[in-house]
Formats: C-alpha cells, sequence, structure tokens
C-alpha cells in the first residue's frame, strides 16, 4: 500500500529531475489515480507543503544530530558544513518549486527553521554579524550546491570552515 513518504519522495524524484511537480506528475509516477492521491493530499498545496515539511524534518534531523555545542556557532557551523556537502540536491528547494504557492511556502519555510538560525537576541553586534556573514556563505554554498554549481575541493572546503569558524569566534577583523 502505498503511503504519504513514498509519495513525498515520488514527488521530490520529480523535483532532482527537473520535471513539474503536480497533482498528476506525481500520481501518474506512482502508479494512483489522480481520485488517490487526493486521497492523500487534497491538493497540490498540502502536497507542497509536506515537501517543505519533510525538507525541514531533515534539516532538524541534520543539526539535532552533529556533535557541536548547541550554541548560535555551533548551529552555524552545522549549517555551513551541510551546505558544502555532496548532501544536497534540488529538493531542498521545495520552497520555491511553485511560483503561485511561493507566499503559503515561504512562510512555511520560515516557520520551520527560524528557530535554527534566529539571532535576534543577542545584543552583542559584532557576534550577531558574525553570524550572520557565516550564514551568507552557508546559504550561498547551499544554493549553488543545490543547483549543482560549486564545486570545492577538500581543501577548499577546510578552508571555508576554518575561516568561517575564525571569524565566529573572533568576530570581523577591523
Amino acid at each position: 500500500m502505498i503511503q504519504k513518504n513514498d509519495i513525498i519522495l515520488v514527488a521530490q524524484d520529480l523535483m532532482k529531475n527537473g520535471d513539474t511537480v503536480s497533482l498528476d506528475s506525481v500520481a501518474r509516477k506512482i502508479g494512483l489515480t489522480k481520485a488517490g492521491l487526493v486521497h492523500h493530499f487534497p491538493t497540490k498545496k498540502a502536497l507542497m507543503i509536506n515537501l517543505v515539511d519533510d525538507v525541514a524534518e531533515r534539516w532538524k534531523e541534520m543539526l539535532e544530530n552533529v556533535s557541536t555545542e548547541p550554541t548560535p556557532e555551533g548551529r552555524m557551523m552545522t549549517y555551513l558544513n551541510y551546505a558544502l556537502s555532496d548532501e544536497i540536491d534540488s529538493s531542498d528547494f521545495a520552497f520555491m518549486a511553485d511560483y503561485k504557492l511561493k507566499d503559503d511556502l515561504y512562510a512555511r519555510w520560515a516557520e520551520l527553521i527560524d528557530n535554527w538560525f534566529n539571532f535576534n537576541n543577542i545584543v552583542d553586534v559584532d557576534r550577531k554579524n558574525a553570524l550572520m556573514i557565516v550564514r551568507l556563505i552557508a546559504d550561498g554554498a547551499w544554493f549553488d550546491r543545490g543547483l549543482g554549481m560549486l564545486t570545492t575541493s577538500e581543501d577548499e572546503r577546510k578552508s571555508i570552515l576554518s575561516i568561517s569558524e575564525r571569524i565566529l569566534n573572533k568576530g570581523v577583523i577591523k
């Protein structure tokens, strides 16, 4: 029997291959009728929200299963490590997969990951800026990797991590 998670995996595969994700395309690929798919996901919005939830859950597990400190700096280095890894693909961008649903999908994505990257309670401006700089480095790497554009050698990766860690530990050199 086909489960919700099976449907999510098929939708992710469609995204990875650059195919359109619709109720019809997912139903066809998994071997269900559209009515059968609608039993699990009544609307495309419901399917897309579940795709966003799945990506956020993977991120949450990744961030929680790392041995770094649960400090903002530790979480940021975990994210940067992930962003420079080979584990990223276009399905990470589920929140951008449908322009008509973008506002709902962006809001859901922000709701799910804001706790990990919210530095608003940090009053030290240098610390907050250092976190933001490393987040922007990680976001850029994440986007480039997800689009298949960025390739880095192991030495380059280590250097980026080292420099970012210095920024987090010592702030921006003035």
